[in-house]
């Protein structure tokens, strides 16, 4: 009975050997993919960090642009709202100082007609537009006579 005790008792310890083997090929494996998988996420982590940092850079840099062209916008709606005194001095009166008058109520108050008189002109039309050169085919329109410039001599080509 010892004989069958030591026997079952071998056979045990090699069961329990090969179990605690095949366990640890398990856990080995597990841990070797564990071991994987945290690279893996390392290296994930670490571009999505690279990643933000560049998106910040790029915000601060698009945050600045920003500042400026709005600082920009600021500046040239100030000095668009600013009137220009030193460009033109004006005696006229400013028209839209007083909303409640308006142009009609500040004409002149003798000149009742308001229809536009033209000059006449300074003198005969003589005078303005120099005479008319005389030249030799001058006079009244003759159409019997030919073409103007048939009597300045260009040849005839057969084209009636």
């Amino acid at each position: 009975m010892n004989r069958i005790v030591a026997q079952c008792r071998q056979k045990c310890e090699s069961m329990q050997e090969k179990f605690t083997e095949k366990l640890e090929q398990q856990k080995a494996k597990r841990c070797q993919m564990m071991e994987q998988e945290i690279e893996s996420l390392s290296k994930d982590k670490q571009e999505l960090q690279e990643k933000i940092s560049e998106k910040a850079r790029q915000k601060r840099k698009l945050d600045e642009m920003y500042d400026h062209l709005r600082s920009e916008y600021e500046s040239s709606k100030r000095s668009a709202i600013q009137p220009a005194n030193n460009f033109f001095s004006r005696n006229d009166p400013d028209l839209f100082s007083n909303p409640a008058a308006t142009m009609m109520d500040n004409r002149d108050p003798i000149r009742k007609d308001w229809t536009v008189v033209t000059p006449s002109t300074p003198g005969p039309r003589e005078d303005i537009w120099a005479a008319r050169q005389n030249s030799s085919n001058s006079g009244p329109f003759e159409i019997s006579g030919g073409s103007p410039a048939k009597q300045a001599g260009m040849p005839d080509f057969g084209v009636i």
